[in-house]
């Protein structure tokens, strides 16, 4: 039996799911070695209406872990069902709907392990998560915790960090997230999440502390800073094989690439690895040669760590993000609705040049907006008019009359706004700014109107010469996490994906590039811009950037993130090409078959 819907129908037709809204709490942050202490479950249909509830403790069968967060001490557990006793009740909540929570990708993993463990299949399919959602609107919010969004959207928070009253909250947000979604001809970040059967995470690769010195040449001495591959069997474990060479001080990939130095083999000769050794002329030692080599390694060049402080007093000077803050649009943030791709391009050059920012999307922070050629068949551009919105001309950029002043009150699309003066970095193309120690969530958009393709959103992990040191160093569809921890992304979610980049995983001299490409026969010139959004793990705006590529350009450089002076720098490029991904991809030094000559 559910209750009566409480979203008008327009939103039920724009977004006809039936969702389960999901929150549990753990007794840590890992899915694999940590559990689920409580769940709760709430069913809501496509306009709304509540149907089944439900929620549980659950007998972790270990420690609670941090009480002072959850407040679920070992005493409120005694007699709690292990999540086998109740997977299969939980599992047909969630089966064939939306899998909505706040941070998703945290409780879809602890629910997709926790099946794992239960030996269950897991039903969970595609996820909405309410953090993502929000920063796609880009609210007018301090950062994207549960309460501060709830704060906005008027929705009244009892318990935090209780499962059965955050669910509780999260309905209404979901609601409130529906309903502003549909207002603003927005697409629903909706993400078909990577599975994690047969997926296991994979182990974090060790910085090497010495620079790359070249590959090995039969009958020289191995030297500290070279990398190896091990393939086929081997007489000694393959795990201690990998702990000597990391304590030797060799770096240990698991691909053979054009900076291979040497491959260890006792005779296997067949496999991938083996091929590629002999099509780059890689030195290929046996077992025993590499261990007695080994046992005479040469010392190498230290790389310079990223938090070792410089031999001598410098003044840290933040890159200045913008080069123009006090033209006509200084604190406007514009969108263009209709025009040709030409127009449209030039349009937000001019935009950028008076001081304002562009947004791709109709956003809450969107203030102001510029109608080109044909923007009346655009459904955007009724919202803009119900929005109250600055509307300035196309040619002078200066506002214009409007029509008419909506006086609509939109009660469900509607929030308290909790910031007044944005402190974020808008950054042009080249734009520079520093940025803390820690992780950074780079979500890549594009305009929800475009009629294109897929865009691939890929990352290269590079060292000082610019290139991959093996393919573990290239992240994209099929091969999402970076084994030393740097960058994983979040693919399959439409209009968007998001990098995860982790600068304490970067050496001194290495960085992680971002990169789209069109698919298929698209370019740019149909996309239209690509906008950046860098934002704090608490989802605090950072770092804002909007990027045109040329009409025929097919790829594009996104963003760069180093280390310089001390500190982990962002950099805005905004640099197209012609060619495509899989050219992009062998110019940085990943081996493709049948790839094409490097340019």
């Amino acid at each position: 039996m559910s209750s009566p819907g409480v979203l008008p129908r327009e939103v039920a037709e724009a977004f006809p799911f039936s969702y389960a809204v999901v929150d549990v709490e753990t007794t840590g942050l890992s899915p694999d070695n940590d559990r689920v202490l409580q769940i709760a479950v709430t069913q809501l249909t496509a306009d709304g209406a509540l149907e089944k509830q439900w929620t549980t403790l659950v007998d972790p069968e270990r420690d609670p872990g941090p009480v002072h967060i959850h407040g679920i001490t070992a005493a409120r557990l005694r007699g709690a069902p292990r999540y086998a006793d109740v997977a299969d009740h939980i599992h047909e909540l969630i089966n064939g709907r939306v899998f909505v929570a706040h941070n998703a990708r945290f409780d879809w993993d602890f629910l997709s392990s926790e099946a794992d463990r239960a030996a269950a299949h897991f039903p969970s399919h595609q996820r909405l998560c309410t953090w993502q959602t929000s920063a796609m609107f880009d609210l007018p919010l301090p950062n994207l915790k549960l309460g501060t969004i709830c704060q906005y959207w008027g929705v009244s928070q009892a318990r935090p960090h209780d499962a059965a009253d955050d669910v509780r909250a999260l309905v209404e947000v979901t609601r409130h997230s529906l309903a502003y979604a549909s207002f603003l001809h927005l697409q629903l970040p909706i993400s078909r999440p990577w599975p994690r059967n047969g997926y296991p995470p994979t182990a974090p690769r060790a910085n090497c502390p010495w620079k790359y010195p070249g590959r090995h040449t039969t009958g020289e001495s191995l030297r500290q800073g070279m990398t190896v591959v091990f393939t086929g069997p081997t007489a000694v474990d393959r795990t201690l094989l990998i702990e000597e060479a990391t304590e030797a001080g060799l770096a240990v990939m698991n691909s053979v690439s054009s900076r291979t130095s040497l491959l260890v083999s006792n005779g296997t000769t067949t496999t991938r690895k083996a091929e590629r050794a002999r099509l780059h002329g890689t030195s290929i030692l046996t077992e025993a040669q590499y261990r007695r080599l080994l046992s005479a390694i040469q010392p190498g060049v230290a790389k310079q760590s990223p938090t070792t402080p410089p031999a001598a007093p410098t003044v840290k000077r933040t890159p200045k993000p913008t080069p123009n803050r006090g033209g006509p649009l200084a604190g406007h943030r514009v969108i263009i609705i209709g025009g040709a791709p030409d127009e449209a391009h030039s349009t937000r050059d001019r935009i950028v040049e008076s001081g304002g920012a562009c947004a791709v999307n109709l956003t809450a922070s969107v203030t102001a907006a510029v109608p080109l050629s044909g923007h009346q068949t655009d459904q955007r551009w009724a919202r803009v008019q119900d929005s109250n919105l600055l509307v300035l001309d196309q040619r002078s950029l200066q506002p214009v009359e409007q029509g008419h002043q909506s006086t609509v009150v939109h009660s469900l699309t509607t929030g308290t706004p909790m910031v007044t003066e944005s402190e974020v970095a808008e950054l042009p193309r080249g734009g520079v700014t520093d940025v803390e120690d820690a992780p950074l969530i780079v979500t890549v958009r594009w305009s929800h109107s475009a009629a294109i393709g897929d865009v691939d959103v890929v990352a290269f992990v590079l060292g000082d010469d610019e290139l991959v040191g093996d393919d573990d160093d290239f992240c994209f569809y099929n091969q999402r996490e970076h084994p030393g921890g740097a960058v994983d992304l979040e693919l399959d979610t439409i209009g968007q994906a998001v990098a995860n980049i982790r600068p304490s995983a970067l050496e001194a001299t290495s960085r992680v590039m971002l990169a789209a490409s069109i698919d298929g026969d698209g370019v740019f010139g149909q996309l239209g811009a690509i906008e950046l959004d860098v934002r704090s793990l608490d989802g605090v705006s950072l770092i804002h950037a909007t990027l045109d590529a040329a009409d025929q350009e097919a790829s594009m450089l996104l963003a760069a993130v180093y280390w310089r002076n001390g500190s982990p720098r962002f950099r805005a490029i905004g640099q197209g090409y012609q060619h495509r991904l899989e050219t992009l991809a062998v110019n940085f030094g990943v081996d493709i078959e049948d790839s094409p000559t490097r340019v």
